[in-house]
């Protein structure tokens, strides 16, 4: 078939940059955070600018102020102390240096489902594969599902989201050594990676009875994910031990309905009953400027973390089981950083 075909490029309107806010305070020990960052216009190559110097203060329902100290460029957080009180209602305020002021909606920290079993199953999923040369494939992945088993979850059951990463410790060895062959250096490392950066949410099932336990997949662990840092002068000697260090977040009502919205986007494939993409309606307006655009969420939770440790290496369908262990959050600073040592085991060391 022939057609004609007319060339047709559409007159856009892009707003100029706007204030983009993330904020998050629990029950749980802090510090807490508030970011704030300017987007990039449409067409404007430039990165995400820091809001610096910024004034950030939450007030509760009593009117009780907590100012925020800027630790790092746009990065505010929480004095040292400070925790969030369930039953509680936070309000976030923020004012910049050019005099604009912007003013979350109330956030009510409420209590949570405790979740006290995690389960695991070994088993293969596609997921893109790429090789040396950058090439990119689907290809089936041999790993461990983790899933949460949620007692009593029902209609009137607080929300959930969880974030789960892993905890790695693992041993490298020097590729060279110098200057006794029989003698290599070994380095003793600890390490966090954030196993997926999707949204996870817990979502009801439709007529779901009461006093229901929903099984809910937290996350996929490849069996040869690569969790080391690569260096020339050393290479993996052994992985040791694993395990994974779950975050629980119990939602309100109002943060339950922005990560599902951003979880259906994200999670998306294009079919015909997918949510059509939207911006996302968050909670932040500006007070100065009520028709101005500003973007992002300040969330208000309850917080439970727990961690899971798998068995000894290695980790096959025959060999896998978890136990509970302390929280282990704390060995490792920021997930995909790591912490090693020469000759000696880092601080926290799981032994057999």
């Amino acid at each position: 078939m022939w057609s004609c075909t007319k060339w047709f490029d559409p007159a856009i309107d892009p707003p100029d940059n706007v204030m983009a806010v993330e904020g998050l305070i629990t029950n749980g020990t802090g510090p807490h955070f508030v970011k704030l960052f300017m987007t990039s216009a449409y067409g404007d190559r430039a990165r995400y600018e820091p809001v610096e110097h910024a004034s950030v203060m939450v007030k509760n329902q009593d009117d009780e102020l907590v100012v925020f100290f800027e630790s790092e460029p746009g990065i505010y957080l929480s004095p040292s102390g400070f925790t969030g009180i369930t039953g509680d209602t936070y309000t976030l305020f923020v004012e910049t240096t050019q005099g604009e002021s912007y003013q979350s909606g109330p956030q009510t920290i409420v209590p949570g489902i405790s979740v006290d079993s995690v389960e695991v199953a070994y088993d293969a999923i596609v997921l893109p594969v790429q090789d040396a040369f950058g090439q990119v494939t689907y290809e089936p992945v041999n790993g461990v599902k983790f899933f949460a088993d949620i007692d009593h979850f029902d209609e009137g059951a607080a929300r959930m989201r969880f974030e789960s990463q892993v905890y790695v410790q693992y041993v490298l060895e020097e590729k060279e050594p110098w200057p006794d062959p029989d003698d290599p250096d070994y380095l003793y490392c600890n390490r966090k990676v954030i196993l997926d950066r999707s949204v996870n949410v817990a979502i009801p099932m439709i007529d779901m009875p009461e006093n229901t336990t929903l099984r809910h997949e937290l996350a996929f662990m490849p069996s040869s994910f690569r969790f080391y840092e690569g260096s020339d002068d050393w290479f993996l000697r052994m992985i040791d031990r694993r395990a994974i260090i779950l975050h629980q977040y119990s939602l309100n009502e109002e943060s339950y309905l922005f990560y599902r919205s951003l979880h259906e986007q994200m999670s998306a494939e294009g079919r015909i009953f997918d949510p059509i993409s939207m911006q996302l309606k968050g909670n932040m307006i500006c007070v100065s400027d009520p028709d101005k655009l500003v973007l992002g969420h300040f969330e208000a939770s309850s917080y439970k973390g727990k961690s899971f440790l798998l068995n000894p290496e290695p980790v096959t369908e025959n060999r896998l089981w978890l136990h509970r262990r302390e929280d282990l959050d704390y060995l490792v600073d920021m997930p995909g950083s790591s912490n090693c040592i020469l000759h000696l085991k880092p601080a926290g060391w799981i032994y057999y």
